[in-house]
């Protein structure tokens, strides 16, 4: 597959092969999902792990979490001795050929099979959502990205440059103008929104500026700012600085469809766009818009909530890459 071979790293790990296993693994900001299977693809066990993304947590943390993950994938597959032949590790914010060097090594250190390759978190999305058709998918959690395949294999993203330059319509993005919007209410800088009070008993403060603090603290992160979204969406259908935060972000996410369709040049073919991740869980006052800005663009193409998990696509890559390899 082409658009798979421009983003892949491969590493070889030493071991002895018993059996034929793959594993998929998908590392995000939020948490680090491995599946262990047959080489006919056939899931055997599971895991999970905290975050796996180096920038946010170091490489040694990011390793580590691998590694957990798969140990418990492992652990509940009943599979202890077998050394497994091929790992497919999609990652997050693999974005430039250092990140991809660097992401060889920490991934390397896990030794979770003989043979590893490290994708972008894209590319196992893409090939769980299409399967190989041409298509778009639309990531947006912590972060957020858009990418897509054509007919011709040509793979195509645009965003997912990270929370301080981009990443707009992420999680992140509408935790952190909810913050904005009620403490411009202090000034009356803002309109009134009910993100003021909701506030204060989120972080148990009798006033809002009192959270000032807390916000600014190491204790704070990216995580917590992105989890203030259910809350934006909760407070939506009541208050209108909620509604537009939301509208705002699905016209952003679809825009980043947008152009990619154009740059794979299907804006006008009928295929499918896949939504992942935790932030298209706030609902119409979000997906509404998104699909409005998309139908004026991409008359002809699906937006679908997709229900596969993107680590079953670095399962597949997996399962494809061992049979080729067999082959050849």
């Amino acid at each position: 597959m082409r658009y798979i071979k421009l983003q892949v790293v491969i590493t070889i790990s030493i071991g002895l092969r018993t059996r034929r296993y793959v594993i998929g693994v998908d590392g995000g900001a939020t948490k680090t999902v491995a599946l262990i299977g047959t080489e006919s693809g056939k899931i055997l066990g599971r895991g999970e792990s905290g975050s796996s993304n180096y920038h946010n947590i170091g490489t040694s943390a990011a390793s580590k979490a691998i590694k957990r993950a798969v140990t418990e994938a492992r652990r509940r597959a009943r599979i202890q001795e077998s050394y497994p032949d091929i790992a497919v590790v999609a990652l997050a914010a693999v974005n430039s050929p250092k990140d991809l060097a660097t992401a060889r090594h920490f991934v390397q250190a896990t030794k979770i099979a003989r043979m590893t390759l490290v994708v972008h978190d894209s590319v196992a999305a893409l090939h769980a959502a299409t399967h190989g058709k041409p298509g778009i998918v639309v990531i947006s959690g912590t972060g957020c990205m858009a990418a897509g395949i054509n007919k011709a294999r040509k793979y195509v993203r645009a965003g997912g440059w990270g929370y301080l330059i981009d990443d707009e319509g992420s999680a992140y993005d509408i935790g952190t103008k909810a913050l904005k919007s009620a403490f411009r209410t202090l000034d009356e800088r803002a309109p009134k929104t009910k993100l003021a009070s909701a506030l204060k008993r989120r972080f148990r403060v009798k006033m809002l500026e009192n959270a000032s603090p807390l916000i600014y603290s190491d204790e704070f992160g990216i995580d917590t700012i992105a989890g203030l979204t259910p809350l934006v969406s909760k407070l939506a259908p009541n208050d209108e600085v909620c509604r537009e935060i939301l509208s705002s972000a699905g016209v952003t996410l679809a825009e980043l469809t947008c152009v990619v369709a154009k740059r794979l040049r299907i804006a006008h073919d009928a295929f499918s766009i896949a939504l992942v991740g935790g932030t298209f869980k706030a609902g119409r006052y979000l997906l509404e818009p998104f699909q409005a800005r998309v139908r004026k663009e991409c008359p002809r193409a699906e937006v679908m909530i997709m229900k596969t998990e993107p680590v079953l696509g670095a399962l597949a890559l997996a399962v494809s890459e061992l049979q080729r390899s067999h082959s050849s």
